[in-house]
């Protein structure tokens, strides 16, 4: 390599450091303000956490005054909780937040051993409804269980004389698909003397927060599906929006809203769990999320989490009449094959990427391998193996291409020389030398555009793939996280990606080398490219990206001393003299 490159493969060293420990500081930054909203908080004697608050919003606003479904009498009901259990949960169920509290998963833990929580004590309970999702009062509701039936009651009467009752049904007694779905039933009852008319009404999907510290900010999201669309917004979406991440080109945002008709579900997820709420009866007509801010006792950053809700249509009740809205609430791991058998493509909350049917394909594949050898780790290695092994003849083809081309540099040299004034024309007779010598210039490449979906499926599905998590092997202790050993000024030593980074300048200094000098200088850019990319993902794709540098590797010693065919020009075709006509 020449001092060029050197340089400007130590600038983009310097860049990748110092991006981590931009992060860093975003963190502390983001943990001062934190701590200064909480301090503006206390003094209004307002209690914590609060919605995002931002000076500005573009968002349609909602009626502050009452509405006839939601009344405040239920301040003077005393708080009441109730438990059902599942085979693989454990539902607790609130009667003054109006239902459906926390789901905790008793086959998932999280960090310190304690259970997975999906929603939280402190935001709206999955199933609660309003009709204004800014204000969410949905309480003094009469709580009872029947462990038999498997079945929680909340019932309560409002003004008028309406009464609502919420019975949630676990997922076998309902005859559900799945262990981890719930059956919701919530029924309007008109005993008044007058016409109950209502606008609508949201029912909320509950929250979603990180499970570990490492997970990225983009898997904590608001999903929501509208005949035959899938969409999704990140927390991340409320923050200000800013150019290269340092020029603030608008303001923060405080909700999301939009306004479909067809909606078939809404959902909360992270990066590895879910809770989707979808309607039998009817569709939703509008979906609703905003961000939640938790304090921490750790002295970090607040966590990040997002709420959300779906509007059910408006209807008109007379006297004596009743109106039931049922719900099916999936709140359980993002399994792709638990939830590939679910309707209307809520599997699409994996949100696999471009690349979606090639990850699911992987999924599949490690899944079955799995079963086997009863090991991710290998299962990846195994893969990736199986994935080389089928590219070995194309490979091959690229090498001996590689070769080719190697052998034409001297003469591509003297025709650069020889043209160094003239682009144009260098071009032609380097065209014009490649089809003389039977090359194709683009033989090289083939492996690895081939390789570009796979590794992007391999992306997608690894950052998704539940399957993954506590999985360990050698050092890694999780293969869905980074595999941090230590610190070194606040920036992690993630010890994986730089033994893929090392393997491929390894595979990089045993490539043949052809084309030009400035594209040569560019490949050397590849191994700090996918270096930025996987550092801190999840390590099981710098695990699959290393064993495929090393079974490249590997091939290439045993292919070096394979001899290769000679360089001999081709042989023109013999030009076919016109017959004369004499006519």
């Amino acid at each position: 390599m020449d001092r060029t490159a050197w340089i400007a493969i130590a600038i983009a060293t310097i860049g990748l450091v110092a991006s981590m420990y931009w992060q860093q500081r975003q963190m502390v930054e983001a943990r001062a303000r934190y701590l200064q909203q909480q301090a503006a908080l206390a003094a209004q004697a307002t209690p914590p956490p609060q919605p995002a608050q931002t000076p500005a919003s573009t968002t349609p606003s909602y009626p502050t005054t009452q509405s006839p479904v939601v009344d405040q009498s239920h301040q003077d009901v005393p708080e009441k909780d109730e438990t059902l259990k599942s085979a693989v949960s454990e539902l607790h169920f609130s009667n003054n937040r109006g239902g459906l509290a926390t789901v905790d998963l008793l086959n998932h833990r999280a960090e310190g051993g304690q259970l997975v929580q999906l929603n939280t004590d402190r935001t709206p309970a999955i199933g609660a409804i309003t009709q204004n999702p800014n204000n969410w009062q949905d309480g003094g509701y009469d709580l009872s269980t029947d462990s038999a039936a498997g079945t929680a009651t909340l019932r309560r009467t409002i003004a008028d004389g309406l009464e609502i009752t919420k019975v949630y049904m676990l997922s076998k007694p309902a005859g559900l698909k799945d262990d981890y779905q719930i059956k919701l039933a919530i029924t309007f009852k008109n005993n008044g003397s007058s016409t109950f008319e209502t606008p609508g009404f949201f029912v909320s999907t509950g929250t979603a927060e990180p499970i570990h510290r490492t997970d990225r900010i983009f898997a904590t999201q608001f999903d929501w599906y509208r005949d035959g669309k899938f969409n999704s917004i990140a927390v991340n979406y409320f923050d200000p929006a800013k150019i290269l991440g340092l020029f603030q080109t608008s303001g923060p945002r405080d909700v999301y809203s939009a306004t479909a008709d067809k909606i078939l579900w809404a959902a909360v997820s992270n990066q590895y769990f879910a809770t989707i709420l979808a309607p039998q009866d009817t569709d939703g007509t509008q979906v609703w999320a905003t961000p939640v801010n938790f304090p921490t006792n750790d002295g970090e950053a607040p966590i990040r989490a997002i709420q959300g809700a779906m509007e059910i249509p408006a209807f008109t009740l007379p006297s004596g009449e009743a109106k039931t809205v049922a719900f099916n609430i999936y709140a359980g791991p993002k399994e792709f094959n638990r939830l590939a058998k679910l309707p209307n493509d809520q599997a699409d909350i994996m949100n696999f990427g471009w690349a979606k049917w090639i990850s699911e394909l992987l999924l599949t594949v490690m899944n079955a391998l799995h079963v086997w050898v009863k090991s991710y780790a290998l299962a990846i290695i195994i893969m990736t193996i199986i994935i080389r092994s089928l590219l070995w003849p194309l490979q091959n083809a690229a090498t001996k291409s590689m070769r080719k081309m190697a052998k034409l540099s001297p003469i591509m040299n003297e025709l650069r020389e020889k043209y160094k004034d003239d682009p144009q024309r260098m071009n032609q007779e380097t065209m014009k030398l490649y089809k003389e010598y039977g090359v194709n210039p683009f033989g090289g490449c083939l492996p690895m555009l081939v390789q570009i979906p796979i590794f992007f499926g391999f992306y997608g599905m690894l950052d998704k793939a539940i399957e993954l998590r506590n999985s360990s092997f050698l050092w890694v202790h999780d293969l869905s996280q980074p595999d941090t050993v230590f610190h070194i000024g606040g920036i992690p030593i993630n010890v994986l990606p730089l033994v893929m980074a090392a393997t491929q300048l390894w595979q990089m200094s045993i490539t043949p080398k052809t084309g030009d000098p400035a594209q040569q200088r560019m490949f050397l850019f590849m191994p700090l490219i996918f270096l930025f990319i996987c550092y801190n993902y999840a390590s099981g794709l710098a695990l699959y990206w290393t064993v495929q540098n090393l079974f490249f590797v590997t091939q290439m010693y045993l292919t070096k001393n394979q001899a290769d065919a000679p360089l001999v020009r081709v042989p023109k075709s013999p030009q076919v003299a016109k017959r004369k006509s004499y006519r």
